[in-house]
């Protein structure tokens, strides 16, 4: 009686914890959405006028701004969209007059393609770097790799992309510019991403295996006879993995939601630059829709992430549920 009461307790406590979870993302996203459906309407420039064009009529104007519901007053449109949301929709784009919910699924599959590419980049080149650097610690390899790694790190988006074409595109010509058509045209944008992703899990693998390596179970290890890499594949390998996993997830989540300069430099057609041009034209609902979907993917990969390192390590997880209930 006792085992089946503590496992309801827990039950419960894992119950409350979902809820309480699921509370707070809806809670999270509806803030980001109402922080930017106001900010939006701050920006200066008439979504109207953009459409019609400089010569066009202030009568024109107002007829397309009462048939768009811009003139309407703000308050009024916010629990419009609110309602919308309810039901499930993200409204209408002023510019296309087609569903933002449309328009932003057939952009996320660029998104998530480049994502993916960048991220089994930085894999690439992450792991096999990382390890060098664990077992060379203290020597020059690994203060060379620690140094490109930290250069890796400090390089934002918006000068890496255009170092790279300016050396494989415009000086080497060997990749295209822009665009998503060549069959090569994932490579400069996925590099550009896959440099930060390269140099984050490669100071991540370095730090986390040189961890496990000082441990006594991997010094017992090579006491009984075993090489320094058998003992790091046997044991402190394994052991490494789970704290890497859970800040690459993380990583993912910033690739699919965090590559809007990337899209923007090379005109990769993903739901970043959607954004920015979405902006640049003053089309709000395509605009609030783009922030909310990117805040949801990135809240559900947290999720996820979190998930992850619950099941990696149990006992952390059971000591969150207790400090919980």
């Amino acid at each position: 009686m006792r085992g089946e009461g503590r496992e309801t307790r827990a039950a419960g406590r894992l119950l409350r914890g979902a809820a309480a979870r699921a509370l707070s993302l809806a809670i999270l996203l509806l803030s980001a959405g109402t922080a930017v459906f106001f900010l939006i309407h701050l920006v200066p420039g008439d979504p109207a006028a953009a459409m019609l064009g400089e010569g066009a009529s202030p009568g024109d104007v107002a007829a397309l701004k009462h048939d768009l519901g811009l003139d309407r007053p703000v308050p009024e449109q916010y629990v419009s969209w609110i309602g919308g949301l309810v039901r499930g929709s993200l409204g209408t784009s002023i510019l296309t007059r087609k569903p933002v919910t449309g328009e932003i699924l057939r952009a996320f599959p660029a998104t998530l393609s480049l994502a993916l590419a960048a991220f089994a980049a930085g894999l690439l080149v992450a792991v096999p770097a990382g390890v060098v650097a664990a077992f060379r610690s203290g020597r020059t390899v690994d203060h060379a790799l620690r140094m490109v790694a930290l250069a890796g790190v400090s390089t934002p988006n918006y000068v890496s992309g255009p170092l790279f074409v300016l050396l494989f595109s415009v000086t080497l010509g060997l990749l295209p510019v822009s665009g998503r058509e060549a069959p090569l045209s994932i490579v400069l944008p996925a590099a550009t991403l896959g440099l930060t992703v390269a140099a984050l899990l490669t100071r991540m693998v370095r730090a986390s295996l040189l961890e496990e390596l000082g441990k006594p179970y991997v010094l017992a290890a090579r006491a009984r006879g075993e090489s320094a890499v058998g003992a790091a594949l046997r044991h402190a390998g394994w052991n490494a993995i789970p704290p890497v996993l859970v800040v690459a997830g993380l990583q993912f989540g910033s690739l699919l939601t965090g590559a809007v300069v990337t899209e923007t430099i090379f005109s990769w057609p993903g739901v970043g630059r959607l954004l920015v041009q979405s902006i640049q034209r003053r089309d709000y609902p395509m605009v609030q829709g783009c922030v909310l979907f990117i805040a949801a993917v990135y809240v559900l990969v947290n999720a996820g992430v979190d998930a992850l390192a619950a099941a990696l390590d149990p006992r952390a997880a059971a000591r969150r549920s207790g400090e919980g209930g």
